[in-house]
């Protein structure tokens, strides 16, 4: 899902690259957020999303509050629970949303919503965060989802 606006500043999106990730370049920056090349959305993007694949999330989650409220540099793609946005350091439905669209960048939405499995990782990462925020280290979502028996595609474990 594309997005014309930035999920951080409201500013207005035209290049296709940073409205697939929902940041523009500056603020993609700022949240640690891995920017694909031009080459790689023009040959990887649009033949994996015609597949009903995705291009794995090569970050850390960062969550933090700011003046403005909480702050993650995941994309609020999929809002099944909280329409209000991502919070953490409870188990209510902002978290819930936040690990759903957390997981669905590492795995894809498919593999995140099958048998609970992001209810799980909110439960065991979203909802622990201290209420000022923190970071989940890729390593460690890997790491889990590995645990939980998710057979993780090459494109995933690259660079792991």
């Amino acid at each position: 899902m594309r997005s014309s606006k930035c999920n951080r500043c409201g500013r207005t999106l035209k290049n296709p690259v940073y409205m697939e990730i929902g940041y523009g370049k500056v603020c993609a920056a700022k949240m640690g957020i891995s920017v694909p090349s031009k080459k790689r959305v023009d040959d990887t993007i649009e033949p994996e999303r015609n597949q009903g694949s995705f291009i794995p999330f090569r970050g850390d989650i960062i969550c933090r509050r700011t003046e403005h409220g909480p702050e993650v540099n995941i994309p609020h793609r999929f809002v099944k629970h909280s329409p209000a946005g991502f919070e953490w350091g409870y188990a209510g439905s902002g978290p819930v949303d936040l690990a759903l669209n957390a997981l669905a960048m590492y795995i894809g939405r498919e593999k995140a919503e099958e048998n609970g499995l992001y209810q799980e990782f909110k439960r065991e990462f979203i909802a622990t965060l201290p209420f000022e925020g923190g970071v989940i280290k890729r390593e460690q979502v890997l790491a889990w989802l590995k645990e939980k028996g998710c057979v993780l595609h090459e494109t995933v474990m690259a660079e792991a």
